[in-house]
């Protein structure tokens, strides 16, 4: 038997460590004095411990672990934590490409024009602007519908015609709060009990302060060329509203042209 510093020198996971696995079920000593209080650690241990120590180097989860030392030999719960990690270090590429870009591409010109738009029913799904507020599951979900076509099929079941892109709206409300809404174009406002979760609505007859742009993939994800129009667009919708206390909302619509040419439209209403 070995005691617990000396098991803790030999696998490399420290005394706090080892007294913490042990508080989680992970991998409590094998052996431990009623009289003195000290633990004692198995040489067959060894193994359980140096793996842990591995997947924690990893950042693979407590609970992973807890299942793959219960089950030994079943790389499936290591297999679901390596592709939850790739994910998320696509997302992070993603990012960190977007930033890179705004720094290499300059934004452009960005010329602000305006336009009359007619009464628009759409339907929505709002979002929750907070990702670690209560209920962002259901964002998450909206975000699919627009991002997978995960929207055809409910839309197909309930009978609606979806023949236009749908757009992002913004609605800052006050100084704290805002909406952030996922809207397809319909041909009237009916209530649709058949589509839960979504909601119906009416943009009235606007005037519209806008910019657009034609460009290929990756210029969808340059962000140098949307936080200027932004800022540009912000800029002039405060000289004539003051939006910090009257409220604005933003559209912003990404409609295909072609095999790999896409407009974006991004707009506030007057």
């Amino acid at each position: 038997m070995l005691y617990i510093g000396e098991f803790s020198a030999l696998t490399g996971l420290t005394v706090k460590a080892l007294r913490h696995y042990d508080e989680q079920g992970l991998l409590g000593p094998a052996r431990v004095d009623e009289a003195s209080g000290r633990r004692f650690y198995a040489p067959r241990q060894i193994r359980d411990a140096l793996t842990i120590l591995a997947l924690r180097e990893a950042d693979v989860p407590l609970p992973v672990i807890a299942r793959v030392l219960g089950s030994p030999g079943d790389v499936g719960p290591l297999e679901e934590q390596r592709e939850r990690v790739l994910r998320e270090r696509r997302r992070h590429d993603t990012a960190f490409d977007a930033v890179l870009q705004t720094f290499a591409t300059p934004p452009g010109e960005i010329v602000l024009a305006r336009r009359e738009e007619p009464e628009q029913a759409f339907l929505g799904y709002p979002l929750i602007a907070d990702p670690q507020a209560d209920g962002a599951q259901d964002g998450d979900r909206g975000h699919s519908y627009a991002r997978d076509g995960d929207a055809s099929d409910p839309f197909a079941r309930a009978d609606v015609d979806i023949s236009d892109p749908h757009w992002v709206a913004t609605r800052v409300r006050d100084q704290e709060t805002h909406d952030v809404t996922l809207c397809w174009p319909t041909s009237e406002a009916a209530v649709r009990d058949d589509l839960p979760g979504f909601i119906t609505g009416v943009l009235p007859a606007r005037t519209e302060l806008f910019v657009t742009r034609t460009t290929d993939a990756a210029g969808i994800q340059d962000l140098g060329w949307y936080a200027e129009a932004l800022t540009r667009l912000v800029e002039a919708l405060a000289a004539e509203h003051r939006p910090h206390r009257d409220g604005f909302l933003m559209r912003y619509q990404v409609r295909p042209t072609g095999a790999d040419s896409w407009d974006i439209d991004l707009s506030v209403v007057l």
